[in-house]
């Protein structure tokens, strides 16, 4: 009966060993940046707008190709130009490192102290992302806007975010990879009012990360 008892406990170990390791290496570890810098707003562009752009990442996370989905010229030269110099870290799947795809995007903010001087609403909300994982698809903006500039800044440059987005669709962390003090808090503010699509792992919602990049323009007045 001892015995018996032994070989039953063994079983379910070995099930529950068995299961655990599966849950593990069945995770998804999206991709992330991990270094950026500033995105020149061009001199003769008095108009903001959003260009969406997805990185191609290989399996160490090496840049080899900046897809344009949204087009916003003259805007887009800029904000390919300026993402071609950061850097990313790339995904895993099952525990290995998998190449895949990564959305950016690049609200050029025009100057608006306290929310005033934006004509014709907000940007335009942008294409859905593809993914090359079957299993995968990266979450969506569905719902954006420009961040308010603080009341009397004269602040300008770019404030990188790398935003998590939960299952929920909800923000959660949002870390500042390349930021500028006084524009900081106004570039996490507004991104907290954006709307998002979570992101989906085998036909079901999963949390994953993007990067949104707030170009602030500076006072043309």
């Amino acid at each position: 009966m001892a015995v018996a008892g032994m070989v039953v406990a063994a079983i379910v170990l070995a099930i529950g060993v068995a299961a655990w390791a599966q849950g593990e290496n069945g995770r998804f570890g999206p991709a992330d940046i991990t270094s950026a810098g500033d995105i020149a707003y061009p001199m003769n562009a008095a108009q903001g707008g959003l260009v969406s752009l997805l990185v191609k990442l290989d399996e160490s996370g090496n840049a080899q190709d900046w897809q344009v989905l949204q087009d916003v010229p003259p805007l887009t030269a800029s904000a390919k130009e300026g993402v071609k110099k950061w850097t990313f870290h790339g995904a895993t799947m099952n525990g290995r490192n998998v190449a895949a795809y990564f959305p950016v995007y690049v609200v050029f903010n025009p100057y608006n102290p306290g929310g005033t001087g934006v004509t014709g609403g907000g940007p335009k909300v942008p294409p859905t992302v593809p993914s090359n994982l079957a299993s995968w698809l990266p979450p969506q903006v569905r719902r954006a806007s420009f961040a308010i500039y603080p009341p009397n800044s004269q602040a300008e440059g770019t404030v990188v975010l790398s935003v998590e987005i939960g299952k929920a669709g909800h923000v959660g962390n949002i870390k500042v990879v390349h930021g500028v003090p006084a524009l900081n808090q106004a570039a996490i503010d507004a991104v907290k009012q954006w709307g998002f699509q979570p992101a989906m792992r085998d036909g079901q919602m999963a949390p994953g990360r993007l990067c949104v990049a707030f170009v602030f323009q500076r006072n043309l007045s």
